[in-house]
């Protein structure tokens, strides 16, 4: 038997069959029939598919008929029986309040083992297209799971032509028999991919099949205008209250953050996915009324505000997470957000981030195709420039006798990096600063005791900044002869947090990246009782899309530190390039950051 140490990735099961049959009817509703087997291949497959759930929206969607089935190492097939079919509301239990009419179909397989194949057949009715009148359909191939044998077979009126995107999957038109043009597409892959963190999403990296009957985004996006626009009305409140936020404003753009900052506040964001607020937003009116709403609610109230003060603004749709990228034909996935874009200013506004600050988007928004529905026509967010993510740290510290270490530190954050230090600070509430302080100095392998004061997270009116100090417990012995590191102590530590954080190993599967600046200054002064005798020399580190300097200096008893790192990424997306120069500057800067002050 191999080491563990030794051993590859195994998929935890194989789509040992697939089968789905459409018949699509003219306005886009359509009768499903799919039947699945999936090959048990491990002990955690046993426990990810001795059940499986099948999701349906109520109200737009009609499971007709649901059978399943185990068969056995043995092949013995085993019926499930009708009580082990159960039909529930879908799991939305998460950070964010979430209401939703998604149900699924749980069905639990008896009798699973590994060696067992576990099935069932599906028979089902779309009734309500998500888009009224149009079809689309999108199948993304996991790379971490073999397909055996996959097969969709697609029957639809001859009079309404298919848009297909697709790669590694076989297949197409096949022939058009009275008045029906039938589609058959077909995939099959023993190779896999193992899960790897930080992984760009699946249209970058997976075989995957779209389908739809609008040609391209524009199409599906002049479809959503008329979702959004109707919602868009400007009562006498809204523009009472769009003319008392803007009162004293100087230009159409302190205009606009007044506005965008007043939603971004007060607008809780709560995910309600009911009907047709999947895609269409609550009129503008009863969004101001209810003082909460989903993104596309947000969208509509600041639109309509905007309006109110004489600015256009435009829904932008959005794929927010992992992928950079939108089909080719006029497929919904991946769109799952909607943001804000004001034409006159060329900005991008995200007002259900309550810790982004005018002028910023969080990094799940940036350099991302959007379809501006308004427009009619396709937009792009900003990409990612170093200079607007930025951290600024100054620490000072001074080592007493016995070698603990008083310290104090002023940090500043902007873009990603200060998003991030919001929600983390917020997120914090809940806990004591005595657990905070000793969460923080853990991650550095440090102990002490200390007090934070910082901007309020969610004031996103001000810059944000956090002023510590601290003590820590002795590093090193003193007095006597030794060596030491440079401490982090009560600091946001980033140039550190990155020498402890391993990459993934070297690939040339695209993932996600960023670009950043960091400046890190140190000052340590050493007790009297101690001779400093030797500072290490630093390091410079220019490769690639990565630059990086230390140097260390030494006046007396007193060493200073400057660290400065500079990443511009051309895009969101990297690739082997890139994950090779991050390697060898993640070993650079690990030595960096292991260099010792020697003393006596």
């Amino acid at each position: 038997m191999p080491a563990w140490a030794q051993r590859g990735f195994e998929p935890p099961v194989s789509i040992q069959r697939e089968r789905a049959n459409l018949v699509i009817n003219l306005d886009g509703s359509y009768r499903e029939v799919a039947e699945q087997s999936v090959r048990i291949r491990t002990a955690p497959g046993v426990e990810q598919y001795a059940s499986q759930e099948i999701g349906y929206i109520a109200g737009r969607e009609e499971i007709l008929e649901v059978e399943g089935w185990t068969i056995t190492p043995d092949g013995t097939r085993l019926p499930v029986l009708p009580g082990a079919i159960r039909d529930r509301d879908e799991d939305n239990s998460g950070g964010t309040a979430q209401f939703s009419d998604s149900r699924v179909k749980v069905i639990i397989f008896p009798r699973v083992s590994v060696g067992s194949v576990v099935g069932y057949k599906v028979d089902s009715r779309i009734v309500a297209p998500l888009y009224p009148g149009e079809f689309d359909r999108s199948f993304v191939f996991y790379p971490a799971t073999p397909y055996e044998d996959w097969e969709l077979r697609i029957a639809i009126p001859a009079s309404r032509p298919l848009y297909i995107d697709k790669r590694g999957v076989d297949g197409g038109l096949e022939r058009t028999v009275d008045g029906m043009a039938h589609y058959v597409f077909k995939y099959r892959r023993e190779s896999t991919q193992p899960p790897l963190s930080g992984s760009a999403g699946l249209l970058h990296r997976a075989d995957y099949l779209q389908i739809s009957t609008l040609p391209d985004m524009r199409a599906l996006g002049r479809i959503a205008r008329g979702f959004f626009d109707p919602q868009v009305e400007v009562t006498e409140e809204i523009r009472a209250l769009a003319q008392k936020l803007t009162a004293g404003a100087s230009s159409e753009r302190a205009k606009v953050k007044a506005l965008y900052e007043w939603v971004a506040r007060e607008i809780r964001y709560v995910s309600i996915s009911l009907g047709d607020g999947r895609l269409v937003p609550r009129p503008a009116s009863q969004v101001l009324q209810n003082l909460y709403g989903d993104c596309k609610d947000h969208v509509v109230l600041l639109e309509a505000l905007l309006r109110a003060v004489g600015i256009d603004s435009s829904p932008a749709l959005i794929s927010s997470g992992s992928t950079q990228r939108l089909s080719s034909v006029g497929a919904h996935y991946p769109l799952n957000h909607v943001i804000t874009y004001v034409p006159s200013l060329d900005l991008y506004l995200d007002s259900t981030d309550r810790f982004a600050p005018f002028g910023t988007l969080p990094t799940s928004d940036a350099d991302k195709p959007v379809i501006l529905t308004r427009l009619d026509r396709m937009g792009r967010t900003p990409p990612m420039k170093a200079e607007d993510h930025v951290s600024r740290t100054r620490v000072r510290m001074t080592i007493r006798g016995d070698g603990s270490i008083q310290g104090a530190a002023h940090s500043r954050q902007t873009g990603a990096l200060e998003n991030t230090s919001r929600s983390r600070r917020f997120n914090d509430r809940s806990r004591t600063e005595e657990e905070i302080v000793r969460s923080e100095l853990s991650r550095f392998n440090e102990t002490g005791t200390g007090s934070m004061r910082f901007t309020e997270p969610t004031d996103i009116t001000r810059p944000y900044e956090m002023r510590t100090v601290f003590t820590l417990e002795p590093l090193v012995n003193m007095p006597g002869r030794g060596a030491m590191a440079v401490p982090v102590g009560l600091a946001p530590g980033n140039i550190a947090y990155i020498a402890l954080s391993q990459p993934e190993p070297v690939s040339d599967r695209p993932v996600l990246c960023g670009s950043m600046t960091m400046h890190e200054h140190y000052t340590l002064t050493f007790p009297p009782n101690v001779v400093v005798e030797e500072v290490p020399k630093g390091l410079r580190f220019a490769r690639g899309d990565i630059q990086f300097e230390s140097r260390l200096t030494q006046e007396g008893r007193t060493v200073t530190v400057e660290r400065r790192l500079r990443v511009q990424r051309a895009s969101r997306v990297c690739g082997l390039k890139e994950a090779r120069d991050w390697q060898a500057f993640y070993r650079a800067l690990q030595r960096d950051m292991r260099a010792q002050i020697v003393f006596r």
